[in-house]
């Protein structure tokens, strides 16, 4: 599951693509971040009745329905397809909106790591769906790195037959070094094989960054990678103290040792206990969380007490999630920035499909 989130922004602000009920539709999404997603699709499809060109109110159901995906038990293709689809029709009736493209897009890989996960036949037709979509991004905004390194994930992670082509990932990754460092090191490290020294490779940028908190968090995460838990996480928290935006490191954290408990279990006592407290970390930080993240924060606290046979306790998290927001994604990973902000005030951000945390 989506795991990763971060990097430059780009918010839209152009209210003429906002052709229906804004203020409806900002109704919708008040009522789904306080719980009641169910209602908030409801008022959408009542919206889209009266006005079926409603791109705003297409994109804002999108999201609802992404919120209600997470919050379920099974992870299906036809479930998705129903987010797919109201992204899309949200792109039909503002064409013109790199956002609402750039989140087509993103459903499309969804979609096509779902049939990857599943091992679908129709895996590979969804993924040059994708890699379609995210051009269509560039079209509108030929600057949209996200889009970018998105498109060298598919390239340089998946087999030929899959899709994979390490050519075309090595030359959006040169395009990318020409305009932008920081996503320049990015897309190069991709493409470095699994046995570099992913640490030295960071610390090399780091030395002409001058502290950039990306490169501070992508060094973090090559020490996880390495099992170094020190050092990941003091770049990790180095990283949250430097810009309060990134505190969803707190809970990659937490990822990070709910799964070393299960990969060494003479540590899992100490692995569960850090991840109760980095967890507390991120509900008691601040500003507040919005209600479904401190729903989802209570279900991995849950995760956290049954892994180490605590179920009574599990269950009062578990009760305490669900009295807060009852489609509360079940995921492991992170939900994905862009689904519980304002529907005016998404950004474009990446977040890889093909890492643990």
């Amino acid at each position: 599951m989506m795991v990763i989130i971060f990097l430059r922004s780009s918010l839209y602000s152009n209210d003429a693509v906002f052709n229906g009920d804004k203020a409806r539709v900002m109704e919708a999404y008040e009522l789904r971040i306080s719980g009641k997603a169910d209602k908030a699709e409801e008022l959408l499809y009542e919206l889209l009745k009266n006005d079926s060109t409603d791109a705003l109110a297409y994109f804002e159901l999108a999201r609802t329905k992404h919120h209600e995906f997470l919050g379920g038990t099974q992870f299906s293709s036809e479930e998705w397809e129903k987010v797919v689809h109201s992204m899309q029709q949200a792109v039909r009736y503002a064409p013109d909106n790199d956002v609402f493209a750039f989140y087509y897009a993103y459903s499309c890989f969804f979609n096509a790591f779902i049939s990857m996960m599943r091992q679908n036949p129709d895996a590979s037709e969804k993924v040059a769906l994708t890699c379609d979509a995210f051009k269509a991004v560039l079209k509108l905004n030929p600057d949209c790195h996200e889009a970018q390194l998105y498109m060298i994930d598919i390239y340089s992670s998946l087999p030929e037959e899959m899709g994979g082509n390490k050519e075309k990932a090595r030359s959006i990754a040169e395009d990318l070094n020409k305009r932008d460092a920081l996503y320049g090191a990015i897309a190069s490290a991709r493409l470095l094989p699994d046995t570099s020294d992913f640490v030295l490779y960071w610390q090399n940028i780091a030395k002409g960054s001058d502290s950039n908190v990306q490169v501070m968090e992508e060094l973090g995460r090559a020490y996880l990678l390495k099992s170094d838990t020190e050092n990941g996480t003091k770049y990790f928290l180095d990283a949250i103290n430097a810009d309060i935006t990134r505190r969803y490191l707190y809970m990659h954290l937490v990822r990070y040792h709910i799964l070393s408990s299960q990969q060494n279990p003479d540590a899992k006592a100490m692995h569960l206990e850090e991840a109760v407290k980095l967890a507390n970390s991120y509900l008691l930080s601040s500003p507040e969380l919005t209600p479904p993240l401190k729903a989802y924060a209570n279900g991995i606290l849950a995760l956290i007490k049954m892994i180490g046979g605590d179920e009574t306790i599990s269950n009062e998290y578990l009760e305490k999630a669900a009295s807060i927001d009852p489609y509360y994604s079940r995921a492991m990973g992170m939900p994905p920035a862009m689904l519980y902000c304002r529907p005016d005030e998404v950004k474009i951000q990446y977040s890889s499909f093909f890492m643990p945390f």
